[in-house]
């Protein structure tokens, strides 16, 4: 329960109020003259510090952390001297987790001895003397920044806040409050840089021994930690409107908790359990929770985990240890950093000391199907030519991919960058060459529908011959105008994921190892890395069946009509009644997850009656179970009510803090675009 202090905070967030302390701008057409004529590394630095120098910093009495923005803006990009007119589109630093742990043992003082250290050592006109002299003036500027702040707590009669300011993240953190304010100041200076979609990584490891050397200490009791704590989500939520993302809420600010040790042993704990009791608490969108599961996850926390589930806010997000790990490993990570893992932002796996870039390529694997069975049907072959034209349709796709995202141009960050791995010791940015991998990650899109289309086609056209294959692609291609009772045919009596039926699951497995295939193919992605399967959708649920270029999506064989939404991530296509939630468990469970390391979880949506009965947490802890002993990766969950989110439509008003689970992430109901509050509200709930 939050305190009344507590309340009228997460109330003034909510309201905005802290908005008006946005009195600062900023000519950033001015400060890209600035930097285009700079070296790329000394371009990132002077960004920043022009930034760092618009920034007024504010003081509010009373709260226990401190920054709070006086830009109202989004902070820009800048490509430095390269080329001033490229602006790539994966060219920043995203979707990523600095080393949190690094940050709190060496502060600010002990990255920039790293680096002035470092710096003895290399050439002085070489590329690792720009890189370090750059990050040296970063770290610096960060120190600076935290300075006037302390100044400005002083000046307002704040002597604790200046003393806690003056101490970190200049130096080593030595208390929990010490170590959240580090962890809260350090976000923001990164977000200042140009970095978008950080998250927060493993924060119940890292900060545990904080955690148990305060209530040793007496410092701190378990309530009071709660309430540092739900004060720092607090503040992850005070400015997250200025964040880069694809609607509101979509911002990266991700934290994983649970899981493994390195050798293995669980490594859930005391704070596991404590940070889920917070957010439940809380009941605000930030920060995004994620929960590693195994069999051997304590039972406390699986309780804790279920309530928070039962809360509506599309989190914690469950990661399978037994199934994530051994994929990693045998896509190539080491045993030791696969344990380690994370996730990148909404579901992508990322681990230590590398620069995956999980987001940059998607797969629309209904387009490539029904490309297949259009080209099929037309040259009357068999379901088995059919199939075999998957791959090369799949290829084709892929290779589209590749030649639109060629040589992508990345953008130097000296700041985050020196808070990662080995960069600082290697004298080299994290883009360019600091980390240990550089993989690529693509999603494969609308899965389950394309597996339907190809299931429907071999069930209806050629097992039982019941429907012509001439009927069937005229209807096709007349978007099934006149062919309602050929639509509703497919509709109702098609084979469909989710459902327990074999066909469609073997099709749906058939897919997704035709699209790893493919992408095994390429060796080198183009700067030494492989590019990692996935079956997550992001927003291409919606955004692929609504273009209209050449790979527009038109009317497939599972009776979905053009411009029809189709299933997102791993769930069952829109409309589609699955024969209850181990139903769906048994579909996705069949799949070869060692061979889908990028992520992608089943989306499953649970009607609020699910929880009105007095064992509802039991039955979601035995959910919760089930998953892990189904062999599936990923599981997300949500609850709604399409007549609530319907109301929420006509009278946004009155439903200001209905969250709802997006894709990797939630939002609240109001804020989105029409088009995913339509999506949404067309999933069908599992009823209790």
């Amino acid at each position: 329960m939050l305190s009344m202090r507590l309340q009228a905070m997460r109330e003034k967030t909510r309201s905005g109020t802290y908005r008006q302390h946005r009195t600062s701008s900023i000519d950033f057409h001015a400060v890209e003259e600035e930097c285009a004529s700079l070296p790329r590394y000394r371009a990132a630095a002077r960004q920043f510090s022009r930034v760092l120098d618009a920034e007024t910093p504010v003081i509010v009495p009373g709260e226990r952390f401190q920054f709070t923005r006086s830009l109202g803006c989004q902070i820009p990009t800048f490509p430095g001297a390269e080329d001033r007119r490229l602006r790539a589109r994966f060219g920043i630093l995203e979707n990523l987790s600095p080393d949190w742990e690094l940050l709190l043992r060496d502060g600010l003082s002990g990255r920039i001895a790293a680096a002035r250290k470092k710096l003895e050592t290399v050439a002085p006109e070489s590329e690792s003397a720009e890189f370090l002299r750059a990050a040296i003036l970063s770290l610096e500027n960060v120190a600076e920044f935290a300075g006037r702040y302390a100044d400005k707590a002083e000046s307002a009669g704040e002597p604790a806040l200046a003393a806690l300011l003056r101490r970190v993240p200049q130096s080593p953190a030595k208390t929990l409050h010490e170590a959240l304010q580090s962890v809260y100041f350090l976000s923001a200076m990164i977000r200042l840089s140009g970095a978008i979609h950080v998250g927060f990584a493993r924060i119940d490891r890292y900060l545990l021994p904080f955690y148990r050397a305060d209530l040793a200490a007496g410092r701190q009791t378990r309530e009071s930690a709660a309430e540092l704590f739900a004060e720092f989500f607090l503040m992850l939520n005070r400015d997250n409107d200025l964040f880069h993302g694809m609607q509101p809420g979509d911002n990266g600010q991700s934290m994983m908790l649970g899981g493994c040790s390195p050798d293995g042993e669980p490594a859930d704990n005391e704070l596991t359990e404590l940070l889920l009791e917070v957010s439940a608490d809380l009941a605000m969108i930030e920060p995004k929770l994620n929960l590693r599961v195994s069999s051997r996850t304590s039972p406390e926390v699986l309780r804790a985990a279920a309530r928070l589930s039962g809360c509506g806010l599309g989190f914690p997000q469950y990661c399978n240890d037994e199934v994530v790990i051994p994929g990693l490993a045998a896509f190539g990570y080491p045993l030791e950093n696969a344990r380690g893992y994370t996730v990148a932002a909404c579901w992508e796996f990322v681990t230590k000391n590398g620069r995956d870039v999980p987001n940059i390529y998607s797969m629309n694997l209904p387009l490539a199907v029904d490309r297949a069975i259009r080209n099929g049907l037309r040259q009357k072959e068999s379901y088995r030519q059919i199939l075999d034209r998957v791959p090369g349709e799949i290829r084709t796709l892929f290779r589209e991919e590749q030649a639109n995202i060629r040589d992508p141009f990345f953008l130097p960050n000296p700041l985050f960058s020196s808070f990662c791995g080995e960069c600082l010791n290697r004298g080299k940015d994290l883009h360019f060459g600091g980390g240990d991998h550089f993989h690529y990650g693509c999603h494969g899109c609308g899965s389950s529908s394309a597996a339907d289309s190809l299931a429907a086609v071999g069930k209806l056209v050629f097992e039982e011959k019941t429907v012509a294959p001439e009927e069937l692609l005229e209807a096709l291609e007349h978007n099934f105008e006149g062919f309602e009772a050929l639509r509703e045919r497919l509709r109702e009596d098609g084979p469909k994921v989710g459902c327990g039926d074999a066909g469609a699951d073997e099709c749906l497995r058939f897919v997704f190892d035709a699209f790893a295939d493919v992408l095994a193919e390429v060796k080198d992605n183009g700067r030494g890395g492989r590019v990692r399967p996935g079956t997550g959708s992001a927003y291409n649920y919606v955004a692929m069946t609504q273009n209209d270029g050449p790979n527009r999506l038109r009317a497939t064989a599972d009776g979905r009509r053009d411009g029809e939404y189709i299933s997102s991530s791993l769930s069952p296509a829109p409309g589609v009644r699955p024969n209850g939630i181990l139903s769906v468990l048994n579909s996705y469970g069949k799949l070869d997850y060692r061979r889908l390391c990028n992520g992608g979880p089943i989306t499953m949506e649970l009607d609020p009656g699910y929880f009105h009965s007095p064992e509802a947490i039991e039955k979601m802890t035995a959910l919760i179970k089930a998953f892990v002993r189904s062999g599936c990766q990923q599981l997300q969950l949500n609850v709604l009510d399409a007549n609530v989110l319907r109301h929420a439509q006509q009278f946004p008003e009155q439903h200001r803090d209905l969250v709802v689970r997006v894709w990797g992430w939630s939002g609240y109901f109001v804020e989105l675009a029409k088009a995913y509050q339509d999506q949404i509200i067309g999933r069908q709930a599992y009823r209790g």
